[in-house]
């Protein structure tokens, strides 16, 4: 691994924080299972979930796509070369922890499990001290005034 990289843990990444609360939300449902259903019809939560969990998803595709094309890493230890302000990350600095936040929520949802978004709060928060702050820290650090135009102009989550 590079020592020029925001984050130098394999295991400091949204896919293991979000999975985290994912493995807890399941074990908690089965010590102590909650439901949506006594308040909405499961219907609804599927015509409400299974739309968030492809948006959440294509926004990661869009996010990694975006990447992909200007060879930059989306995995920890890797160098980033240089600041990817287009496609939806015009809209967002951090699509891909956006799409996985709104894919997180539809499946909670599509799946009737509360659990799992009570557990979001603490994955956002998670995400936002372990990955985004040492981010933003790296890139400011390492492209100055550029990156602190591209923060003013666009929001951290949407």
């Amino acid at each position: 691994m590079s020592i020029d990289a925001a984050h130098h843990s394999r295991w400091r990444t949204g896919g293991v924080i979000f999975g985290a609360a994912l493995i807890m939300g399941f074990g908690l449902q089965q010590l102590w299972p909650l439901s949506f259903t006594p308040h909405l019809d499961r219907t609804l939560l599927h015509i409400i979930g299974a739309p968030l969990l492809l948006l959440g998803t294509a926004i990661i595709l869009m996010g990694k796509n975006e990447l992909a094309q200007r060879a930059q890493p989306s995995e920890p230890g890797a160098p980033t070369t240089q600041l990817v302000t287009g496609g939806v990350y015009k809209y967002s600095r951090n699509p891909l922890y956006l799409g996985l936040t709104i894919a997180y929520m539809g499946l909670a949802l599509g799946i009737n499990m509360p659990w799992l978004l009570l557990l979001l709060v603490p994955a956002v928060l998670l995400t936002q001290q372990l990955l985004i702050k040492p981010e933003e820290g790296y890139l400011e650090n390492k492209f100055g005034a550029e990156y602190q135009r591209y923060q003013q102009r666009t929001r951290r989550w949407c």
